[in-house]
């Protein structure tokens, strides 16, 4: 075209209106396959980081770390060996996980691994044994990279957290959690791993993604096919309305996840040609595009439903099988969070160690089923007395409770309680000999100036009733 002596060259609508549907739905594909892939992944780790720390954490919480130093120093497999083994065993056999294993990497001028511990299942075990034992040496079985990965877990790990790192190896693609296991001396003597495969989850995330991407990719083809056949005519203002409509709807797709915002807000067109077949034609696919979000949105529900029961699952892990109130591996983890209020200066609390007394007589003289009632029994009284606190069994005969918020408010009148509900079970002669509970116990406070982990108010109160017991000796006496 000649304007004003100059040439001025014109794009064909047609050719305008493809270049920006293309480029629009390209944009759109890109930004749902991006939402739907970090999604997915995202809580795909998260799920597995936190099931593989309640793991190592409930796993460690049964090593006798002193015995099993001295089998990896000697070779020689102790009784708390095979014990462990059994477990860990179990372990293997009551959750989905590749690996559960004890390892200690060797960085020298021979890279090799030594193993320590091996889990496997039933079935392993007597059709498919791995030929690991105490002390046996892999130089093969692992490529110097991945050896270094264990390596490097090893002297940065403090045994206090997990180390989190993907390794490809030749058993498949794993995402591991380790932890150093650190005895006495201070010696870092093996790391306890546990690896889940994710190489197949991650294949059908991948798998998901290509074909939401085929199907958008194909939508879009048929659509800007169908605008072409129809895009007859040079139309101005109505398809300046169309665009601005379209380009909202576009701004508003990016990374929205909310389907009440999701909305295409179509002009007001009544042209009785293609312009208004094309703007039907946008509102259906507004549609659709809206319709797939919203599988996305389910699908992403459904993930978190599965981690929410995999998490509860995991919860039994924590709870003791007799008295039903939070085991050692419990313990622990509430530990790990009143350290860290300690650390930030916003800590009250107290804590109350129990150690029943008369356990042995009764289950010499009237059989550990009735040791166990004598065990269910005073617990339940330690839950009545303190019933919003949690309530820890720690040990075969030993019981911790951590008093918080009221509970450390009323922390005197609920251990006089304590102190003569069992003095009154113990000398009720009217009661069966397992139902005459008797406990000694003593209760130490949080003093910031003083303590500066739990475990220091943890002794103290172990301490008081140490001498507790002591004295309910001397006094029988």
């Amino acid at each position: 075209m000649l304007y004003e002596g100059k040439i001025i060259k014109r794009r064909p609508l047609k050719r305008s209106i493809f270049l920006g549907c293309s480029m629009f739905f390209v944009l759109l594909c890109l930004v749902l396959s991006i939402v739907t892939y970090r999604s997915y992944t995202s809580s795909l780790y998260r799920s597995y980081e936190e099931r593989m720390s309640d793991i190592l954490n409930y796993v460690q919480s049964h090593i006798d770390i002193e015995d099993l130093s001295e089998c990896v120093a000697t070779g020689v497999e102790s009784e708390k060996y095979v014990e462990l083994v059994d477990f860990m065993d179990g372990i293997m056999e009551d959750f989905d996980i590749h690996f559960l294993y004890i390892v200690y990497p060797i960085m020298d001028e021979n890279p090799a691994m030594l193993n320590v511990l091996s889990a496997d299942t039933k079935y392993g075990r007597m059709y498919e044994p791995d030929g690991y034992y105490l002390c046996s040496i892999s130089y093969d079985d692992y490529a110097p990279e991945e050896l270094k990965l264990y390596y490097d877990a090893l002297q940065e790990n403090d045994g206090t957290n997990i180390t989190f790192f993907k390794d490809f190896s030749s058993w498949g693609y794993d995402y591991s959690g380790v932890r150093a296991l650190i005895n006495s001396k201070g010696e870092k003597y093996a790391l306890l791993c546990v690896d889940i495969e994710v190489s197949e989850l991650l294949k059908t995330i991948r798998k998901y993604t290509t074909i939401n991407i085929v199907l958008i990719i194909l939508l879009a083809i048929l659509f800007i096919m169908g605008f072409l056949v129809w895009l007859n005519y040079n139309i101005t203002e109505p398809i300046s309305r169309l665009e601005k409509s379209v380009v909202e709807f576009a701004n508003n797709a990016h990374d929205q996840k909310d389907l009440d915002k999701l909305v295409y807000y179509a002009p007001d067109i009544h042209t009785h040609n293609e312009v208004e077949s094309l703007s039907d034609a946008v509102i259906r696919m507004s549609d659709d595009m809206r319709e797939y979000v919203k599988h996305a949105i389910d699908a992403e529900v459904k993930v978190e439903d599965m981690k929410s029961k995999v998490s509860q699952m995991d919860m039994v892990a924590y709870q003791d099988a007799l008295t039903h109130v939070k085991n050692k591996a419990f313990y622990d983890k509430i530990k790990e969070r009143v350290d860290d209020e300690i650390k930030k200066g916003k800590a009250e609390f107290a804590i109350v160690m129990l150690d029943l007394n008369r356990l042995k007589i009764i289950n010499d003289n009237y059989g550990h089923e009735h040791g166990n009632d004598y065990i269910f029994g005073a617990c339940h009284e330690v839950c009545v007395i303190y019933s919003h606190s949690p309530v820890f069994r720690i040990g075969g005969d030993e019981f911790v409770v951590l008093l918080e918020k009221d509970a450390f408010n009323e922390k005197d009148a609920l251990f006089a309680k304590l102190r003569d509900t069992f003095n009154k079970a113990s000398q009720d002669e009217s009661r069966e000999p397992w139902e005459r509970y008797s406990a000694a116990a003593g209760m130490a406070v949080y003093d910031s100036k003083t303590d500066s982990c739990m475990d220091d108010v943890f002794k103290r109160a172990d301490e008081l009733m140490y001498h507790d017991k002591q004295e309910s000796k001397l006094g029988r006496k």
